[in-house]
């Protein structure tokens, strides 16, 4: 334990001893000073720009100073303006003004650095200008190199690597079995591995043609698009829709048809810079041509439908990387650090796009864009101005100047023309185009005939209601004293009674001394009252449910008529029997207010009673209450009738009563109420 503690001991000393002596060296400035100035300083004071005129990519520049006079006072670093900004304590003055402040290791090492002379190397170059690289220089056609004894060599591409080869000394491995290559240029151009006719086929093929053959088909199947299709579709970002109501939101439900476009385009072996002109102004190059209208999905996909400067965004970053090879987005907040292009870029880039708008074209003689349509930008807001947004805040726009549409300085040596291209007709009234035309007036000639027959079947029904409307009218008042709380109708089913009843569907008897009906399934049992009931009334119906395959439902309806019919009725379902009242408006509604879950078994007598008064309905169950009901629909004068649906019964008997005034019905429920009124017959 001893000697580990003088271990440690005699560590610290040394260490102790040696700072003073690293302190009194010379900063090494490659190390410790131009890392420091090219991570924090190169932005402002580099090769792209120079701010106050000032320039710190070599140790002899920043000596040279700035526009100002000099930064650095050699020996003294207390007097030196470059220490004295790193180290302000105001902000509005700090060096760098963006981030974090210096470190205090950093101004240390500048500090002993300025006192030791600022020495840097004598042959130290500037940093060099990022529009000088290759990738922001017009490409030239190089001259193919000369090689000699080279018989793999097939094309100029070759060529280049066996120049190579010859320079670097390596000798190129053999040519591969026929099968391996079969499979490798397969798997490579089309996704799929060869069948066992194409390589006995290329096996059996000796010719110095064979395998420009092979190549060429496989070119020529449709799967070459579709293998080489993803990997551009990865590129430009290609997504399905992906589904929220009718929203397009960042992807559009018919955007399949630009996915379709980039493989047929692969197949036609169209140039990749007629691709990009298709993508980007096909609304403007190729107005009218549907089928080139399509590669607009790629401006498609970007739309973002809460938030345009979100939008525009992705527009500029994503057309930037897919097209460009560059990150260009980082300009959004400032001039890029690294790359020839500035904040002022970025808007002027933006200001090219900032019109469009995204809408869907009708194809294909469909004209319901649920069902189909083509995704593609369009110029909406051509008076829509660009401004640059403070630090990239949309909230903080600089209104003061106006960003004119304009390409980064690096992708052009001379300025892009901007010049108005006049566009038909169709192309700003997609309407207009002639199977839109044709499409739209089938539309109408076929809601003509719909409205033709809903018109005819309306006048039947009016003349049905003034037809009753008649009846009612012709009733004297002795009849009417029937309707109050007297029997119109008694039938206790012991014998067949035509001029009352009318049978028009199921299978009825009559049989020791009562009504049965035989059949069951999905068919509706009806005896129809021949006479119509008062508008308020009470029927009750007598029976015994005896059979039926899943439903087993029997009941009264009345006011039936061509469109309209109320319905109230018990169920056996073995899932849920209950009482229920439904009406038909089109197709049935069941509501579950008008509905009350009881038991109701086979081979069991019930009495139902049904009381009607305006728009208010009561059901009984063997004399205890059940349903109360306000109807939804304004009631209209028609037929009473016994049914049965998926049911078979015997029917004991049936009684039809005028509501007497001084009979308390149930009142619904609050959210069940509706207006206790009826439409006039003529309406």
């Amino acid at each position: 334990m001893e000697i580990l503690m003088r271990v440690i001991l005699l560590t610290i000393c040394i260490l102790g001893s040696a700072a003073p002596i690293l302190a009194d060296q010379s900063v090494d400035y490659l190390r410790t000073i131009k890392p420091v100035f090219q991570s924090r300083c190169y932005a402002c004071h580099g090769v792209l720009k120079q701010e106050a005129g000032l320039r710190l990519d070599t140790a002899a520049l920043a000596v040279k100073g700035s526009a100002s006079g000099v930064v650095i006072k050699l020996g003294d670093a207390s007097a030196s303006a470059l220490l004295q900004r790193v180290t302000s304590k105001d902000e509005a003055e700090r060096m760098p003004p963006e981030g974090e402040p210096l470190k205090p290791e950093e101004i240390a090492a500048l500090r002993d650095w300025i006192t030791q002379g600022a020495k840097g190397p004598t042959d130290e170059k500037p940093e060099r200008d990022p529009r000088d690289h290759w990738a922001f220089q017009t490409p030239v056609r190089p001259v193919v190199p000369a090689v000699e004894k080279v018989t793999w060599s097939r094309n100029p591409i070759d060529s280049f690597i066996a120049a190579a080869h010859q320079q670097q000394g390596l000798t190129p491995q053999p040519a591969a079995d026929k099968r391996i290559w079969l499979r490798r240029v397969s798997l490579d151009l089309i996704g799929l591995p060869p069948t066992r006719d194409e390589l006995a086929a290329f096996l059996a093929d000796d010719s110095a043609e064979a395998v420009d053959t092979v190549v060429n088909r496989l070119l020529d199947s449709p799967h070459y698009g579709e293998r080489w299709g993803r990997h551009w579709m990865d590129i430009w970002r290609y997504s399905d829709w992906w589904g929220l109501g009718e929203d397009a939101r960042n992807s559009q439900k018919h955007i399949w048809h630009w996915r379709d476009w980039i493989v047929e385009s692969l197949n036609a072996d169209k140039g990749y810079d007629q691709m990009q002109r298709e993508m980007l102004a096909a609304d403007e190059l190729y107005p009218d041509d549907l089928d080139r209208l399509r590669a607009g999905g790629f401006l498609a996909r970007q739309y973002f439908k809460f938030n345009r400067t979100s939008w525009l965004d992705e527009t500029i970053e994503h057309t930037a990387k897919a097209m460009l090879g560059l990150t260009f987005n980082c300009a959004k907040c400032h001039d890029h650090k690294y790359d020839p292009f500035s904040q002022a870029d970025y808007y002027r880039f933006r200001a090219i796009f900032e019109p469009y708008q995204i809408r869907l074209d009708a194809t294909g003689g469909q004209i319901d864009f649920e069902m189909d349509g083509i995704p593609r930008p369009f110029d909406c807001n051509l008076d829509a101005k660009t401004f640059l947004h403070i630090r990239g805040d949309d909230r903080n726009p600089d209104t003061s100047r106006v960003m004119e549409p304009a390409f980064p300085a690096f992708l052009s040596r001379d300025p892009a023309r901007i010049e108005p291209v006049i566009l038909p007709p169709v192309a700003v009234q997609p309407g207009l185009r002639p199977f839109v035309v044709e499409a739209y007036l089938a539309q109408a000639e076929k809601r003509i005939v719909e409205k033709r027959a809903e018109l005819e079947a309306a006048r039947k029904r009016l003349a049905e209601a003034e037809r009753l409307e008649a009846l009612a009218a012709a009733v004297t008042p002795e009849e009417k004293l029937l309707y109050e709380g007297k029997a119109i109708v008694r039938d206790d089913f012991s014998v067949a009674k035509p001029d009352l009843w009318e049978m028009l569907g199921g299978s009825w008897s009559y049989a020791d001394g009562k009504l049965t009906q035989t059949q069951d399934g999905s068919v509706r049992g009806v005896l129809r009252l021949k006479q119509l009931p008062p508008d308020d009334f009470e029927a009750k119906l007598k029976y015994v449910p005896t059979g039926g395959q899943v439903w087993k439902s029997i009941g009264i309806t009345f006011d039936g008529t061509d469109s309209n019919e109320f319905l109230a009725y018990l169920s056996a379902y073995a899932q849920g029997p209950k009482a229920q009242f439904a009406y038909k408006q089109g197709e049935y509604v069941y509501p579950g207010e008008g509905a009350q879950a009881r038991p109701i078994e086979l081979n069991k007598p019930y009495e139902l009673t049904l009381r009607v008064r305006g728009t208010l309905v009561n059901i009984s169950v063997n004399g205890e209450h059940a349903v109360s009901y306000r109807l939804p629909l304004a009631r209209q004068r028609g037929t009473m009738q016994v049914i049965t649906f998926d049911a078979t019964a015997d029917f004991q008997s049936f009684e039809l009563n005028g509501l007497p005034a001084t009979t308390m019905l149930v009142e619904a429920k609050a959210g069940n109420r509706t207006a206790d009124t009826m439409l006039p017959v003529d309406q």
